[in-house]
């Protein structure tokens, strides 16, 4: 398994901003090299993390989460996913409030990369995880494309990767195994759009996350995913998750757009 480093990944375009006196300006200069000319927009801000308790967090949650699925007495050959408020069923339990206390620090972490110059300095933040659920997958099974509603950061950590594809050449030539791909957002407007030298930037639409154990990755809630069917010898095991983010007044406090 290869190690993975603490990393904040911006995809394919970087984000240009300064604040002005009274409104957020976007896409201004902050690089004197630059070309006066050109305004890049809209970056997408991933984090991916390794939580450094992982080998201590993770058995616990497996058990956990078996005896959870047991009791509902599903067979284990099928799918399963619970509910999504386990914070709330299980209160108490020490490594569940650990991966939610490292979950949250992630999405802090992210969320200021993503705003920044747009939040003030080092203002406090909340963070409200507003679901939190697990997902046992094998045979083959397989979430549909699909966005989070209603929250501005969702995220995966992979308690057991099992024998999921550890990387491009893990797979070269057949499709990857229990992968969480993601898809840029100019994705679906590729399948009928024309493409050529001139947009070439835009042709590889997606990226993929490859599972470890103990690896955490948030992404923006309105990027569409899915993981890959998922097949082997043990389950594959994540938790996932969604959440709010606000300041310190409780407010989300933004005009509705940056323009100057």
């Amino acid at each position: 398994m290869s190690s993975l480093r603490r990393c904040i990944t911006t995809l394919r375009i970087n984000q240009k901003q300064v604040q002005g006196t009274d409104k957020i300006i976007m896409a201004k200069k902050t690089n004197p090299d630059a070309n006066p000319n050109i305004i890049k927009l809209w970056p997408t801000t991933l984090l991916a993390r390794r939580f450094a308790h992982f080998q201590k967090v993770n058995p616990a949650l497996l058990e956990l989460f078996y005896k959870h699925r047991d009791r509902e007495q599903r067979s284990p050959q099928q799918a399963y996913a619970s509910r999504d408020d386990l914070l709330s069923q299980y209160p108490l339990h020490e490594e569940l409030n650990e991966l939610a206390e490292f979950i949250s620090q992630g999405i802090v972490e992210v969320a200021r990369e993503a705003n920044k110059g747009l939040w003030h300095g080092d203002e406090k933040v909340r963070v409200n995880i507003t679901g939190l659920w697990f997902q046992i997958s094998n045979n083959f099974s397989f979430h549909e494309m699909h966005v989070h509603g209603n929250c501005s950061w969702s995220g995966v950590y992979y308690v057991r990767a099992g024998d999921c594809s550890t990387g491009p050449e893990s797979h070269r030539g057949t499709q990857p195994n229990g992968v969480t791909r993601f898809y840029g957002p100019h994705m679906e407007h590729m399948a009928g759009g024309f493409g050529d030298y001139g947009n070439f930037y835009l042709h590889d639409s997606n990226w993929d996350s490859y599972p470890e154990d103990g690896k955490l990755c948030i992404f923006p809630s309105h990027i569409k995913h899915m993981p890959f069917p998922y097949n082997g010898t043990e389950d594959r095991v994540i938790v996932s998750f969604h959440a709010q983010v606000f300041n310190s007044s409780g407010t989300q406090n933004y005009d509705y757009g940056f323009n100057n």
